[in-house]
C-alpha cells in the first residue's frame, strides 16, 4: 500500500509508555492505528519500552544507569532489551493489532538488516551496546506496505558484522522517517515541547529546538526526542510532530496541538505559543 497523490503521506508512529501497556493505554493506541489505517494511509509504528526493560532488569539484579536519555547497555543488558522489546512487547502490539481488525507484522531493525548502526556514544562506543542509525533499508517495509500489512518495529539495530545494538527508540523512528520520506509523529506522555517558562511550543525551528538543548530546558526524555526530530528533519522527513496520542485524529495531528518542527522563521513569524495550566521542564 503506497500512497499516491489522491491518498495520505506515509508516516512513522513512534510510542512507548503506557501506549504500550495492557489497558486503556494500549486499547486507546490500537484504535488510533486502526483509525488511521482506515484513510488508507502507509503507516510504520516504533515501539519502545523503556520503563518494562527497567523492571526487568531490576528483577535480574542489573542496574539501569542512562546519559542524555540513553541506556547504557552491557551485554546482559542487551539481552533484556531484546527479550522485553524484541519478544514481550512487539507480541503484545501484533496480537492487540489482530484483535482489532489490523493485519500487523513483528519485526526488528535486525530483521533483513532493516537498521544498520555504529556504536554509539562520545567517545564512540562509550554507552556499550548502544547503536546509532547509519543506513536504513527500506524495501522490506515497503513490501509489507504494497500487501496491506503495517510493519511494527522493535528498535534493535544490526553492525556490519551482525552484531544486535540497542537504539534509542525515536532515533529509530527518526532514521526510518527520513530514509521513507514520510511524516514523522513522536508520541509523549506530555501535550508537546515545554519551553524554559513551561509553556507549550506549537511550531519549534531547528535554531530554538538547539537552544533548548543547549540550556538544558529540555531534559531526560525529551533530549532525544529532540535530536530525533532534528535528526529526521536533515535526512529529509516531510513533517516531523511531538505530542501526546490524543492529538492524533485519523488525518493525522490536530490543528494547534502538540509541537510541529517548523522552517527557520523570519522576526514576527513564530506562531503562538499555548500556555497549559501546569509548567514544567521538557520531558
Amino acid at each position: 500500500m503506497i500512497a499516491t497523490e489522491a491518498s495520505p503521506a506515509p508516516s512513522v508512529l513512534k510510542v512507548g509508555g503506557r501506549e504500550l501497556e495492557p489497558g486503556p493505554g494500549l486499547e486507546a493506541l490500537v484504535a488510533t492505528v486502526a483509525a488511521l489505517r482506515s484513510t488508507g494511509r502507509p503507516l510504520l509504528l516504533v515501539h519502545g519500552g523503556g520503563e518494562e526493560v527497567t523492571d526487568r532488569a531490576h528483577a535480574l539484579g542489573l542496574r539501569t544507569t542512562r546519559v542524555r536519555g540513553q541506556r547504557l547497555t552491557s551485554l546482559p543488558m542487551l539481552e533484556v532489551v531484546v527479550e522485553v522489546l524484541a519478544g514481550r512487547i512487539n507480541s503484545r502490539l501484533v496480537a492487540a493489532l489482530g484483535r482489532e481488525g489490523v493485519d500487523a507484522h513483528g519485526l526488528t531493525g535486525a530483521t533483513e538488516r532493516i537498521l544498520l548502526v555504529d556504536p554509539a556514544g562520545s567517545p564512540r562506543g562509550s554507552l556499550g551496546w548502544v547503536g546509532t542509525p547509519r543506513a536504513v533499508r527500506t524495501r522490506p517495509l515497503l513490501r509489507l506496505w504494497e500487501d496491506g500489512v503495517l510493519p511494527v518495529l522493535a528498535p534493535i539495530g544490526v553492525d556490519r558484522s551482525g552484531h544486535l545494538y540497542n537504539v534509542n527508540a525515536d532515533l529509530a523512528a527518526a532514521a526510518l522517517a527520513g530514509a521513507l520520506r514520510s511524516e514523522l509523529w513522536l508520541v509523549t506522555d506530555v501535550e508537546g515541547v515545554r519551553d524554559a517558562t513551561g509553556a507549550v511550543q506549537t511550531g519549534l525551528t531547528s535554531s530554538e529546538l538547539a537552544e533548548l538543548l543547549r540550556s538544558g530546558a529540555a531534559t531526560g526524555g525529551m533530549v532525544p526526542k529532540l535530536e530525533a526530530a532534528e535528526l529526521a528533519r536533515r535526512k529529509g522527513a516531510r513533517s516531523v510532530w511531538i505530542g501526546s496520542l490524543a492529538g492524533l485524529s485519523p488525518a493525522g495531528p490536530r490543528p494547534a496541538v502538540g509541537t510541529q518542527l517548523l522552517p527557520e522563521a523570519r522576526p514576527g513569524s513564530r506562531p503562538p505559543l499555548l500556555k497549559v495550566p501546569t509548567p514544567g521542564g521538557g520531558r
